[in-house]
């Protein structure tokens, strides 16, 4: 009892998880900064992205911006959190966690177009449940396509999600005939301009680029992993499943309401997976989408836990994050 006692006070309820987490992202990022060199930046059709990459080839500018965006993620999903009572707990675990995941690979030290998709992702969730059930069911469905049409400007993939997001509507009562209208006109008003500027700059084939790339379909990523992506992916899969399975059989203890935003994060989450997996278009998107989706389903498990074997499962995740972190890092030195 004195260990699940520990492990409330000071992991589910206290801030030094938080802390603990900071310190981890400014060491490990460090590291990389000092141990690494000519690291190519992650390559995207997206228009703004291309007009934007020269600004990030020098390293040191590279590592601020996705310092810059991954604090920015922290207090999302904080806000998100405590705006929609999302956990029935008062914890620091959304940020901690979020903050922690995007810093166990040199992957996620460089800026990229995939940290930019998944604050647009966390933006719709924000939408998403701020749109519950409401009267004005069009506004959101405008809010969340005109949110993701302006992120597919950096990350293409992310208009896939534009159709994906018409179950998450249904599942938060929020679909119908006006608001799945609405959402075709949030994605119009950011591409109507696009294609005028390129039409006129005479420049279409730049323009068709990004939707030319869906063409390129000659291979499975997952058929391209190594033994640590397995290994990482294989890690993710069964945390991700045992906070499914746990909240479906706790799921009396949430009210209608938050069992809806659970729901809509399994779906993003188990999708975001699947088109990771199976579809050759900007695949490292999904998977970013996929970890800071999933970050906010580990926070709920891990801050709701209850027993002894749930705060040992924390503690090995935290262990298998480092370890991950330190395989990678050896890989590439």
């Amino acid at each position: 009892m004195r260990f699940l006692r520990f492990y409330k006070s000071n992991i589910a309820e206290g801030r030094g998880i938080l802390i603990f987490s900071i310190l981890v992202a400014i060491i490990v990022r460090l590291i990389f900064y000092f141990s690494t060199e000519n690291i190519p930046l992650p390559v995207s059709d997206g228009y703004l992205w291309q007009l934007l990459t020269p600004l990030f080839e020098d390293p040191l500018i590279s590592l601020t911006g996705s310092c810059i965006l991954v604090a920015g993620m922290a207090l999302l999903v904080g806000h998100i959190n405590t705006a929609h009572v999302l956990i029935r707990r008062r914890t620091m675990l959304p940020p901690a966690i979020i903050t922690l995941l995007f810093s166990c690979h040199p992957a996620f030290m460089q800026m990229s177009p995939n940290y930019v998709a998944v604050l647009c992702m966390l933006f719709v969730i924000n939408i998403l449940f701020t749109a519950y059930n409401a009267s004005e069911k069009a506004v959101g469905a405008f809010r969340v396509a005109f949110v993701l049409s302006l992120g597919s400007l950096f990350a293409p993939v992310m208009l896939v999600y534009i159709p994906l997001s018409w179950v998450t509507l249904a599942i938060m009562r929020c679909l119908n005939f006006k608001s799945f209208f609405a959402a075709i006109l949030g994605a119009l008003i950011i591409y109507f301009p696009a294609f005028s500027f390129y039409i006129f700059s005479d420049q279409l084939d730049l323009f068709l680029k990004p939707f030319l790339s869906v063409l390129d379909l000659y291979t499975l990523p997952l058929l391209q992993f190594d033994l640590i992506s397995w290994g990482g992916l294989a890690f993710f899969l069964i945390l991700l499943s045992l906070t499914l399975g746990n909240n479906y059989i706790n799921s009396y203890k949430d009210k209608v309401k938050i069992r809806a935003y659970l729901s809509s994060l399994s779906f993003i989450t188990i999708t975001a997976i699947l088109l990771f997996l199976f579809l050759n278009i900007n695949p490292e998107v999904n998977l970013y989408i996929a970890i800071g989706v999933g970050s906010l389903l580990l926070s709920h498990f891990f801050a709701l836990v209850e027993r002894k074997g749930g705060a040992i499962l924390f503690y090995i995740f935290i262990l298998l994050l480092l370890l991950i972190c330190s395989l990678s890092f050896y890989e590439i030195s």
